[in-house]
């Protein structure tokens, strides 16, 4: 559900906007002719927007103290990591929750809700399933008769290398790299917010495997 939920409803937002011409149609992936936010920012295209990830902020805001929970089960020791691994998660709902809130409404203050909400929303994320995948990598690799299949860790690190290729060309470093455009930064922004929510798809498998589910 967290990767279904925003991606699809950001993919309907875009796809609503830009048959209305309200924003440009493209192929935002790969030509980055308008930024996420623009899919959400008109019409009903605003109001599904808020719908769908808002709740994601919710979901979020659930999902890392049971990933917490989940280590415990396998038999994780409490520690400093999976601590920082929650509230970094939390933290990351939480500016979900004010970048989706703020998207849409003008003057300064909400405009820098947005780029707060998101930026940090991302580099949280980032932070926290850096952290979950290396106890998975640790997992995997356990003697136990039933242990994470390799591929899952193997997924999960693809991802997180490619995000991290992403975030590290999008920054400007001295001349090594070339400051991006406009179109290069929607480009990146698109990719990385697949590749963010994606990957728990990946992580809903790994809880899948080792017969985890949701507390009644």
């Amino acid at each position: 559900m967290l990767a279904i939920l925003p991606i699809t409803t950001v993919s309907a937002c875009f796809l609503i906007s830009a048959s209305a011409e309200l924003i440009p149609s493209c192929m935002p992936l790969l030509e980055g002719c308008t930024t996420v936010s623009s899919a959400g920012r008109y019409g009903v295209a605003y109001i599904l927007f808020k719908a769908g990830i808002i709740p994601t902020a919710i979901l979020l805001a659930v999902f890392w103290p049971l990933c917490r929970r989940w280590f415990l089960v396998l038999g994780h020791p409490d520690s400093i990591g999976l601590r920082a691994m929650v509230w970094l998660g939390i933290i990351s709902a939480i500016f979900l929750f004010v970048y989706a809130a703020a998207l849409g409404s003008s003057g300064d203050l909400y405009r820098f809700m947005r780029r707060t909400g998101v930026t940090i929303h991302f580099s949280f994320s980032y932070l926290a399933q850096v952290l979950l995948l290396n106890r998975v990598w640790y997992e995997c690799r356990q003697k136990k008769q039933q242990p994470l299949p390799g591929y899952i860790a193997i997924s999960m690190l693809t991802i997180s290398l490619l995000m991290f290729a992403l975030g590290l060309y999008s920054l400007p470093v001295g001349e090594l790299i070339p400051d991006p455009g406009d179109v290069t930064i929607n480009i990146i922004e698109w990719n990385f917010a697949l590749l963010l929510f994606g990957w728990y798809l990946v992580a809903g498998l790994a809880w899948l495997r080792t017969d985890f589910s949701w507390p009644e």
